[in-house]
Order: structure tokens, then C-alpha cells, then sequence
């Protein structure tokens, strides 16, 4: 067996970057700190300034993606999607006619009528390894859902986020993007 000791390892020719597989190439993150809040009910709508643009260096990288959501619910139910140029991606298998394929979802029962437990919010996160294929820039974005349209979803919030609930705390999602060489 060999042994290999470098102090430093420069490309040979300028541009290139040194690719080792399983390292990572690049890091990009976008941060929320804004809230957002969709009352969209069961479809879907992008959550605004929420999006990570990468440009991988080779067709052969993967994207590991890491998201870590602050999500508010006025009633039962929040989902989102992670999404690739604007096409879902990371989705659960399609069961039965009527379920959406999301990436994320929560779920909370609570009160005896709808609205009468206003209160959930929950830190969501998750990760996805993407094989993008290409050496185009990419747009990584976030798209949420809820209950119905009369109850709202929230990012960064919780619905009954107040002024004069100073126990309210003011968090923050990210998305973050690593290319991983191959």
C-alpha cells in the first residue's frame, strides 16, 4: 500500500477544479428570514424569494439537498415540494387517485372544529440527492400547500403571530445546495 502526502493540490490546467468523488465542489444557500403564507388550499404556489441557483461543474455531479423549514398551520394540514426548474422532484409514490406526491408534509389534528387550534408550528427538514445531468445552472425553489382555502400555511410564522404575543419567536428557513462530485 501506498501513502500519498501533499501539503497542497493545484489543478493543472486553470478552470477545471480539482474533482475527488465524494467531495464537495461547491455550496450555495438561500436563507428566508421574511415570512411567507399561501391560503393556495390543496394545490400549490411557489414560495416567494425562496430559491438556490447552482451551476454544477460536471454532467456527473450530484445535488445534495438539505432543507430546513419553520412551518405554521392555521389548521390540519401543510405540504410543500422541492422543485427543480419548476418540476416537482423528491416525491412519494402515487397512492390512490386523490393523494398529492409531496416532498414534505404535516399533519395535525386538534379542537373539535376547524380553526379552533391555531397554534401548530413545527420545524420541517429533509434532504435529497438530485442527479441533475447537466451543467446548465439550476433554480432549487419550494412550493407549499394547505388544508383547504379558507385555512392559510405559513413559513416562518405561526398563524396566530402577533405583535402582542411577544412569545412568538421569529424564525427562519434555509435551502442549501452541495455539489457532490462523482
Amino acid at each position: 500500500m501506498s501513502i500519498l502526502k501533499v501539503d497542497t493540490i493545484n489543478e493543472k490546467t486553470s478552470g477545471n477544479r480539482v474533482q475527488i468523488p465524494g467531495h464537495v465542489i461547491q455550496v450555495k444557500q438561500t436563507v428566508l428570514a421574511d415570512t411567507f403564507s399561501t391560503t393556495v388550499g390543496p394545490n400549490f404556489t411557489e414560495v416567494t424569494d425562496f430559491r438556490t441557483l447552482i451551476t454544477p461543474t460536471s454532467t456527473s455531479s450530484k445535488i445534495l439537498i438539505y432543507a430546513d423549514l419553520s412551518v405554521g398551520q392555521h389548521y390540519y394540514q401543510a405540504r410543500g415540494r422541492l422543485l427543480r426548474d419548476s418540476t416537482p422532484i423528491g416525491l412519494g409514490n402515487q397512492r390512490g387517485s386523490n393523494r398529492k406526491r409531496v416532498t414534505w408534509n404535516t399533519v395535525h389534528y386538534g379542537g373539535s372544529a376547524p380553526g379552533t387550534s391555531t397554534n401548530f408550528f413545527n420545524q420541517v427538514s429533509f434532504s435529497f440527492l438530485d442527479s441533475p445531468a447537466t451543467t446548465n445552472e439550476i433554480t432549487y425553489s419550494m412550493d407549499m400547500g394547505g388544508y383547504n382555502t379558507t385555512y392559510a400555511v405559513y413559513l416562518n410564522r405561526s398563524h396566530t403571530d402577533t405583535d402582542g404575543a411577544s412569545y412568538n419567536g421569529t424564525p427562519q428557513s434555509t435551502l442549501t445546495l452541495m455539489e457532490i462530485a462523482q
